[in-house]
Formats: C-alpha cells, sequence, structure tokens
C-alpha cells in the first residue's frame, strides 16, 4: 500500500510495561518464575461488578459471558495468601516505587502528591482478585526522539497478571509466580505520525526504563501496546507486542486491515447493505447436507449456518497477510464463542466441500444473488453464539472500523481480543491507604538519578573500558552497582568481567546465589592484591558454596597465599627451565606459551600480569646469552 502517513493520517500512542527487578508490589514474595511442579492447584470463577455509577465494563461482561474456569498453580515458597485475594495487599514495595518515580524525574513528569490505588477491573482470570492494583504516580512530561518531542499522558506502576500456561474453551490455566511484580505503565500521547516513529520511540522509552538498572529483561518482561488509528478508521490497542524489532510492522499492518475496513464499509454502502439485512437472517441447521461430505472437520459433526445479505465477494476481501474479512469474523467465533472458526462462502469450494453441498447450503439459507453464507461447526447452543457474532461484525463494518483491542501475533498480523474497555472497570482500592509523598523525598531521589547513556560512554571510556565491555554495560542492569565499584578504585575491566562475563557463566552452569555484596568484596580482596584476577571465578564459586561465611574465612579454605617478587621469579625461572627447548627455539614468541604453566603452578598466587612481565624479562636475559 501507498505509504503516505500524512494523507491517511496516521498517529499512535504507545503503552509500555516494564516488570520491574524488585520484590512483588503488594506482597514480599519473590519476583521469580517457576517451571518445577506446582504445590497447590486453585479452581475459580470470576463475575464483573458494577462500578460505583452502576455501569457494567463491557470487555469485562464479554470475558464473563464466555462461562470458563480458571486454575491458579501457586507455589509454598514463592506464593502467598494475598496472590490468592485470600488475605489484604500489603504497602507497595518501596524499591518499585522509588524506580517509577526516577522514571518519572527523567522523563520530566509531573509527580503527583499522593498515589491512589486503584482497582481495573479483569474478568479473564488473570487476576485471581477479579481486579488489577493500578496507582497513577504522575501526568505529563516527554521523550526525545529524532527531530520530535513526543508527549506523555501518564506513568503508572501496577502489578503483572498471572502467566497462562493452557487455554481451552472451557478453562484457562495461570500460575500465579508472575501475578503481582511490579509493572512500570508509560503511556504516551497519540504524538507519532510514521511506524518508524512509533519503533523509535519504543526503543527511547525502553533506554529510560533500562538506565535505571531495575528493568528485568527476557521475553515477556517488557510488553509494548500500540494504539493506532487513521483518518476515516477508530483507535484500535494492539496488545503483547513483544518483538521490538517488528513493531513498526505491526503498524503498517494495522493500517493496511483499517484502509480495507474503510473499503469494504464504502462497497457495502454502494450495495445499500443495512443492519436490519442481518437480523432479518435465519440461524440454520445444515447437519443434513455434510452427511456425506468429503470434509473431514464437517461430515457427521453438527453444522449451523446463515445468509449474509450481498456479501459476496466481500468476505474474501484480504485485510493483512494471509487473512480476509471471513479470517475477521473466525476472530470474533474463537472470542465470543468458543469455536476455532467458520467457512464462508468466498472461500468454497475448498476444504473437501464439493460445488453440490455448496448450492444445498444456498439454497437452505435462502440465498439470492450476491449473498454470501457462513458455516459454523459446533453444538447448537455456541453455533448460535458464533453466528450472532459473525451478525455482530457484519454490522460493524457497515460503519467501518471498530474501536477495539487486538492481540499481536507472531507473524505481526492481529486477531480480536475484546471491546476497547471504558471508564467503568476503575474503582478505588479499600484496602490501601493513598501513598503519600513528601517533597524531600523526591528532591533526593532527583539527585540521584542514573547516568544517561552518553554519561556512561563517556565515564567507562574514561575508567578505560574498552568498546565492547562499554556497549555491554551502559544498559546492564549491573551499570549501577558498577558506577558504585569504579567510585571505590577496583579495576574497571576486571570488574565489567567479573559482572559481564563470569556471573553469566556461573549461572549457566547453575549457580545464581552470588550477591553484589560478594562480588564487591571480591573485587576489593583483588585490589588489595589478597586475590589475584585469575581465581574470582573460582573464588566466588566456592564461596557460593557456603554465602554464610565471610570473604576472609572463604580465602583461608581455599588456602591462597599470594608470592612476594622474588619467589614468584624463582617459581617462573623454573618454567622457563621446564620448557627450555621451547624458549630456545621460539624466543620471546614463547611467553604465550609458557603464560599458561606458570599461571597453573602459581595457581592464583600472582597477578596475570605480574606474571607475564617476569616472563619476558626473564625470556629476554635468556635470548641474549
Amino acid at each position: 500500500m501507498e505509504e503516505n502517513w500524512e494523507k491517511i493520517g496516521f498517529k499512535a500512542g504507545l503503552e509500555c510495561h516494564q516488570q520491574l527487578d524488585t520484590g512483588k508490589l503488594f506482597c514480599r514474595c519473590p519476583s521469580v518464575l517457576r517451571e518445577d511442579k506446582p504445590d497447590l492447584i486453585v479452581k475459580r470463577k470470576l463475575r464483573p461488578v458494577a462500578s460505583e455509577l452502576g455501569e457494567f465494563d463491557k470487555a469485562a461482561l464479554e470475558a464473563f459471558e464466555k462461562g470458563q474456569e480458571y486454575v491458579y498453580e501457586t507455589f509454598k515458597d514463592t506464593n502467598c495468601e494475598i496472590e490468592l485475594d485470600d488475605e489484604p495487599p500489603q504497602k507497595a514495595d518501596k524499591d518499585a516505587l522509588e524506580t517509577v518515580l526516577k522514571v518519572s524525574i527523567m522523563a520530566k513528569a509531573n509527580v503527583l502528591d499522593q498515589f491512589f490505588v486503584m482497582r481495573k477491573l479483569v474478568i479473564d482470570g488473570s487476576n485471581t482478585s477479579g481486579f488489577q492494583r493500578t496507582m497513577l504516580v504522575s501526568i505529563g512530561g516527554e521523550l526525545e526522539i529524532t527531530g520530535k518531542k513526543v508527549g506523555i499522558l501518564t506513568i503508572a506502576l501496577e502489578e503483572d497478571a498471572a502467566r497462562p500456561m493452557e487455554r481451552t474453551p472451557e478453562k484457562v490455566i495461570y500460575r500465579l509466580d508472575r501475578l503481582g511484580i511490579p509493572l512500570i505503565e508509560l503511556a504516551t500521547a497519540p504524538d507519532l505520525k510514521t511506524p518508524e516513529e512509533v519503533k523509535e520511540c519504543a526503543a527511547k522509552i525502553g533506554e529510560l526504563f533500562r538506565r535505571t538498572c531495575k528493568a528485568k529483561r527476557g521475553l515477556g518482561t517488557i510488553r509494548q501496546d500500540v494504539n493506532i488509528s487513521i483518518r476515516e478508521g477508530a483507535r484500535v490497542e494492539i496488545k503483547g507486542v513483544q518483538d521490538l524489532a517488528m513493531i513498526d510492522e505491526y503498524a503498517r499492518r494495522e493500517v493496511q486491515r483499517q484502509v480495507s475496513l474503510v473499503e469494504i464499509r464504502d462497497e457495502m454502502k454502494k450495495r445499500k447493505i443495512e443492519a436490519k439485512d442481518f437480523d432479518e437472517a435465519e440461524f440454520v441447521e445444515l447437519t443434513q447436507i455434510f452427511s456425506e461430505t468429503e470434509c473431514k472437520f464437517l461430515k457427521g459433526k453438527p453444522i449451523f449456518g446463515i445468509r449474509l445479505h450481498k456479501m459476496q465477494g466481500l468476505l474474501g476481501k484480504e485485510l493483512q497477510p494471509n487473512r480476509r474479512f471471513g479470517t475477521e469474523l473466525a476472530g470474533y467465533v474463537k472470542s465470543k464463542a468458543g469455536l476455532r472458526g467458520i467457512l464462508h462462502s468466498d472461500e468454497l469450494p475448498a476444504y473437501g466441500v464439493s460445488e453440490r453441498e455448496i448450492e444445498n447450503v444456498k439454497h437452505k439459507c435462502n440465498c439470492v444473488m450476491n449473498d454470501g453464507f457462513a458455516i459454523v461447526q459446533g453444538n447448537k447452543e455456541k453455533a448460535k453464539k458464533a453466528v450472532d457474532a459473525i451478525v455482530e461484525r457484519c454490522k460493524q463494518a457497515i460503519s467501518g472500523v471498530p474501536e477495539e483491542t487486538r492481540n499481536a501475533l507472531e507473524d505481526a498480523n492481529t486477531e480480536y481480543s475484546r471491546p476497547l474497555p471504558g471508564a467503568a472497570r476503575m474503582y478505588p482500592e479499600t484496602d490501601l491507604t493513598p501513598v503519600s509523598l513528601e517533597a524531600k523525598e523526591l528532591s533526593s531521589i532527583g539527585k540521584n538519578l542514573p547516568l544517561t547513556v552518553k554519561g556512561r560512554e563517556k565515564l567507562y571510556a574514561k575508567n578505560g573500558l574498552s568498546g565492547k565491555f562499554v556497549d555491554g554495560m551502559k544498559l546492564s542492569n549491573y551499570a549501577c552497582f558498577f558506577e558504585r565499584l569504579l567510585a571505590k578504585g577496583v579495576n574497571a575491566t576486571t570488574a565489567a568481567s567479573v559482572l559481564l562475563d563470569n556471573l553469566t557463566q556461573l549461572r549457566r552452569e547453575g549457580i545464581a546465589n552470588i550477591s553484589n555484596e560478594m562480588v564487591e568484596q571480591a573485587l576489593m580482596l583483588e585490589k588489595n592484591k589478597k586475590i589475584s584476577k585469575d581465581i574470582l571465578l573460582d573464588f566466588l564459586k566456592e564461596w557460593s558454596k557456603k554465602p554464610e561465611l565471610e570473604a576472609e574465612d572463604i580465602l583461608a579454605g581455599m588456602s591462597i597465599e599470594r608470592v612476594d617478587d622474588s619467589a614468584l621469579r624463582k617459581t617462573i625461572i623454573a618454567v622457563i627451565e621446564k620448557n627450555k627447548d621451547t624458549v630456545d627455539s621460539k624466543g620471546m614468541h614463547a611467553v604465550d606459551a609458557l603464560m599458561g604453566d606458570a599461571m597453573k603452578e602459581l595457581k592464583g598466587k600472582a597477578d596475570g600480569s605480574a606474571i607475564s612481565k617476569i616472563l619476558k624479562e626473564e625470556i629476554g636475559k635468556r635470548a641474549k646469552k
């Protein structure tokens, strides 16, 4: 399609949700995901409640009408009764609050004097209580991207939902490990005018979060919701875009979808199709027609259908790559009736459905020229729900693009999820008092903000860090800790190597209980020449086995004694003598070959740099003889 974004009136805004690497928001459970077998299973059903104005949120009502059961998997040592909604919530996590305040200040937002915890109605089972707790922290602010400033509407702190493990039409299985992990939600104004700006802005928000050193990492820890509209379309929210590299493509494809829906609207007007034409269509049973069909997923099963007035040719119109208007109808059926999909007249004959069967369906449904039809397979109750969903969506097509929430699919297409939620879903949390913030507390936080990316690059380079380590560290969660280590005079390269390489290696080996305090003490021992950097990894491994001990106890247990220069030189001369043939043949080039032998002989009792220096001196003397 033509990429004239200004002509079509493209505009977009972002809602970015970032998990924080702190404790859970309203209880004191750890924010860890579990892959082992759960200890306890809890089953529930949820129902919506009216708002203070007596209104029901339509998105919550639609979720409730599915009639699903929700199953929750929990763990004795990492979950609690708060997460099961059997105990009142506790005060908000201090680290999470401080982090969202830092983000607000860095984004030049206006921090509120009090933060009121609100309940956001959610009836899809992802919250055991039937609501998500959220609090608005700041409003306003801005982000700078290439050539413009993007306004910020709100910055909030909320709890993440439970993790879906399995879905069926009858039930959803959730795991409570993710429920309650703090999320920063940053919502921008609809100031983004091209898909490329959407992508750049998402990256800038991600950078802002990561500068705090409190952003969780990994798939699913940051999720972008993209709100998109065009001039003749409507606001559509695409939820759960996880791959930043594809976010601009999601925007392009939503524009393509809305443009195509506008074309369908215009064609329906030309054909003088009205809402009453769909209401007059009869819900028809078609089971007998397919009793001997070659279509395997229809044969011998209950089949129902409906005439779609003058819709021939429109059902097969492409909206996104490999998705047509008929696919749009199928998405509604899947969401509202729990059936897998539909068959429609524009895609038949296919799947084993014959021309004769098509003619029989047309006759049974009272189709005339230019009419289409849709077929669903399921019991009568679900089939009636499915047909009602098809009729509802066709009526919406008369007006063009409906406002709705859509799920992001892996191929950058989207599918219907639910109506856009309204104000009726929010009401005050009665179990928590507002959080008050004193001006001096905010001022103190503002004086200790994380460095900018450019500031970090300058500081790290000044301390002799290589380009590779600068790039790895500047947005790492270790960056703030690394900067504290630099202030204590530890070697920058050694510290970066331990944090970015050694700890990663230890985690691959299943060792994850090494704290920042343990790393700091190990690096201070190296700085004070009590251990060499060559054995830092071994030292941390040993300490991880008995983390309750002091560093000096671990050091004594390893029997590591530093050698003086005289003893060091004697050891190196002995290594040279053992390898005199290599030295005689290679000369100074033998330094690298003997370095490993010398390190093994000394077993951490001297620094690699000191060993290398003396090796070069002694081999140089031998070469001159």
